[in-house]
């Protein structure tokens, strides 16, 4: 095949982008493009990009610096940023770095076809940020899929307005897949051999459409068969009534692992981050699943040195988190994001302020985390056989249903997809370690 009709694609960001880049790929080899697995073999080499944070986008920059070499040894090939950072900068991209020649947003995957003919037909730097607020995609299953987990987007974009958020900026307005669609592309997916998914959004639970809430769809999601757990990310506290939290609790196959940004524990801060919701209500939703769900864990992101945090605000922070013991935390330092809200405050923490707050942050989650690990050393769960740990060797990567990560010795006969009980042994950093007791299901699926 000839070079031109190679194509090579970088994901960077969340798992939404990983998602959007397979819808790609789907829309190019529709028109004659193969994927490939170096930028070295392809005519058309596609970054698809986040904009959350500036250090985001100066990876890509820096990562355009690299690729421009291979235009200068073939002028043919054509450098392409698509995705938020494309939305964001639109114009700008093509003078900050004239080695790109096609800028595409969010909205405008479904035209790149037509971009690259007309590029490689004589046209100059082409930049295609048009918006339309509807578009929504779907991919074909992954053959090989991440940990063993099917990404299906069922949602685009947020109707939140968080003050230091570029999404509504990038991703648009939230817009949701019918039902339908998605039983037919997780119903695909198994029929693949998939037997997991994780349901995706910018704001996954706050899904709306004529035929469904989040609630009524998770429950027709698990109810496919074939399907054996249903995962779902990212979460808006105030999207989280009873009613979700109910038929999480009623079908076992969904995950009680519950992704809840706080961001910041003060309710003054969450104000002028314009979150929507008091501690007080966050700290209900908690309450409330750890009634219904026993055996939820909760993860969250948080935002430190946002403008104007005080000491004490900052501490209100670390004691929500000693309330709700996160299994994992998203920790980061606050940085302003051009076009946002919060752009227009005065970024009065200073730097190294920031800094040790961060540093406090993350070893007070670790301590936090390895004190109620050692609790847990002992128990059975049952997990799943994700994949062959790389970092060590001898060692399968497992995952529970409300997803902990555990390792356990790879001298058993047990497979990628089979499902096990397992005894815990120890963790090191946010990782467990098992022995395996026996096995309770056996991976035997054999793709159509």
């Amino acid at each position: 095949m000839a070079k031109a009709k190679q194509v090579y694609i970088e994901s960077y960001g969340c798992q939404m982008n990983v998602y959007d880049s397979r819808a790609i790929s789907d829309t190019l080899d529709a028109a004659g493009y193969v994927e490939v697995g170096r930028p070295e073999d392809a005519g058309l080499i596609l970054m698809n990009t986040c904009a959350v944070r500036d250090n985001a986008e100066n990876r890509v920059l820096g990562r355009i610096g690299q690729l421009q070499s291979m235009k200068k040894d073939d002028p043919q090939v054509l450098l392409g940023v698509v995705g938020c950072m494309a939305q964001r900068l639109g114009e700008q991209l093509p003078r900050k770095r004239k080695a790109v020649d096609l800028v595409v947003g969010t909205d405008g995957y479904k035209r790149l076809p037509q971009i690259v003919d007309a590029l490689r037909s004589g046209a100059k730097a082409v930049v295609d940020t048009q918006a339309d607020g509807v578009t929504t995609y779907v991919a074909r299953p992954e053959a090989n899929p991440t940990n063993n987990t099917h990404f299906v987007s069922i949602t685009r974009g947020c109707d939140y307005r968080c003050t230091f958020c570029v999404v509504p900026n990038t991703r648009g307005v939230l817009r949701a897949k019918s039902p339908k669609t998605i039983i037919a592309e997780i119903r695909e997916i198994v029929a693949s051999g998939g037997v997991e998914v994780t349901l995706l959004g910018q704001n996954v639970t706050a899904y709306r459409h004529p035929e469904a809430n989040f609630a009524a769809l998770i429950r027709q999601v698990a109810k496919i068969d074939g399907l054996r757990r249903v995962r779902f990310l990212t979460s808006h506290p105030t999207d989280f009534p009873e009613e979700t939290l109910v038929a999480i609790a009623e079908n076992s196959e969904i995950s009680p692992w519950l992704h809840m940004p706080v961001q910041s524990g003060n309710d003054r801060v969450l104000r002028r981050m314009k979150r929507g919701y008091r501690l007080r209500e966050y700290m209900e939703v908690v309450e409330r699943a750890r009634e219904l769900l026993p055996h939820a864990t909760f993860s969250t992101d948080l935002i430190v040195g946002f403008p104007g945090e005080s000491e004490a605000q900052f501490e209100d922070t670390l004691r929500v988190m000693e309330e709700v013991r996160y299994d994992s935390a998203f920790m980061f330092k606050y940085s302003e994001r051009p076009g946002t809200p919060a752009a227009r405050l005065e970024d009065d923490v200073p730097e190294a302020v920031k800094d040790e707050r961060l540093y406090r942050l993350i070893a007070h989650q670790n301590a936090l985390w390895a004190d109620g690990a050692k609790a847990l050393l002992g128990q059975r769960w049952e997990v799943a056989v994700e994949g062959h740990d790389h970092k060590g060797k001898g060692l399968l990567k497992c995952r529970s249903l409300n997803n902990r990560k555990v390792l356990i010795p790879n001298d058993s006969g047990f497979g990628i997809g089979d499902e096990l009980l397992v005894r815990v042994r120890e963790f090191s950093g946010t990782t467990f370690h098992a022995d395996p007791i026996g096995l309770l299901w056996k991976y035997s699926h054999v793709a159509a």
